[in-house]
């Protein structure tokens, strides 16, 4: 009787001991409004950092690394893709053009340039109907840039009016 007391409360001691672990490695919920800061960061810290880094901007007591965010590097690969695209449709490189472009959209696919770029090389190739959908699809995503929006909506116009 004494030996299954025993092992009873050994089990009971295992279930605390889970339980505190997993509450231990639950997130900290922060009630909506409420300003009060869950952690605050040391004013030293933890690591020694060599003073004058290259890389490190010092923000406060706080060193922030000086690199790039993966968006930043994937904005500005999608602009230099974009530039090329364009000097190859200058160049009447149509079909190139398009390949660059489309490894564009393959980093951004919300980029209404892109469109823009495919569109104009679909419309020289006289591939209208192509050149009417990715026109159509980049519309929406041109709101904020004028120009690019009223790019594409010429494209549009134009091939509405070729058509018979």
């Amino acid at each position: 009787m004494l030996a299954v007391g025993i092992c009873r409360l050994k089990s009971l001691l295992g279930v605390f001991v889970i339980l505190l672990l997993v509450a231990g490695c639950a997130p900290v919920m922060v009630p909506v409004g409420d300003s009060t800061p869950v952690s605050t960061v040391p004013s030293t810290p933890a690591v020694p950092s060599t003073p004058g880094v290259a890389g490190d901007v010092p923000v406060g007591d706080v060193i922030v690394p000086n690199k790039p965010t993966q968006q930043n590097a994937s904005q500005s690969a999608v602009t230099k893709l974009l530039e090329d695209a364009w000097r190859y449709n200058r160049a009447g490189e149509f079909d190139r053009s398009n390949v660059v472009a489309e490894r564009a959209m393959r980093i951004n696919h919300t980029e209404p340039e892109i469109y823009l770029v495919m569109a104009s090389n679909y419309v020289a190739l006289a591939q209208l109907h192509l050149a009417e959908q990715l026109a159509a699809q980049g519309l929406p995503l041109a709101s904020g840039n004028y120009s690019i929006k009223r790019s594409l909506q010429q494209i549009l116009v134009d091939i509405r009016t070729k058509r018979p």
